[in-house]
């Protein structure tokens, strides 16, 4: 199977908030809305989007807000927690570094959901030498 494009879809009874979250803090764009459906994507990129359905439809069950996290990588970690904070948005974990090789920070949106906002840093000694093992 060859996937071309990967999408979440979010029950919620929230399709205007989640949309208005994502298309101001984020720059994700509209690419369809009905009265139970929207679509977005992030700008310049078609491979992956982000879509939330009415709770009631037979396509899924209402979404609780627990357990899923959304991670974007982005060029400036810090840049974006300033801006995303000037937004007024909340920070639900403040920037830092993570062993891993991440700075990162987490808002949520409307529905609860996590969203991981990091850069790609050197990670640790200890992992590094974890990923060098996957690696061969």
């Amino acid at each position: 199977m060859l996937i071309k494009r990967v999408d979440s879809t979010i029950s919620t009874y929230k399709l205007q908030e989640s949309k208005e979250f994502y298309m101001k803090h984020f720059g994700f764009r509209l690419v369809y809305e009905s009265d139970w459906y929207v679509e977005l994507l992030p700008q310049d990129m078609e491979t992956a989007g982000i879509s939330f359905v009415l709770a009631q439809r037979e396509e899924g069950e209402m979404f609780n807000g627990r357990g899923l996290i959304l991670s974007f990588e982005v060029a400036d970690a810090d840049a974006e927690y300033q801006r995303l904070k000037a937004e007024g948005l909340e920070i639900c974990q403040d920037l830092q570094d993570k062993p891993w090789g991440e700075r990162s920070f987490v808002v949520d949106d409307p529905n609860g959901i996590h969203v991981y906002i990091y850069k790609l840093i050197p990670p640790t000694p200890e992992y590094d030498k974890l990923y060098q093992a996957f690696k061969k």
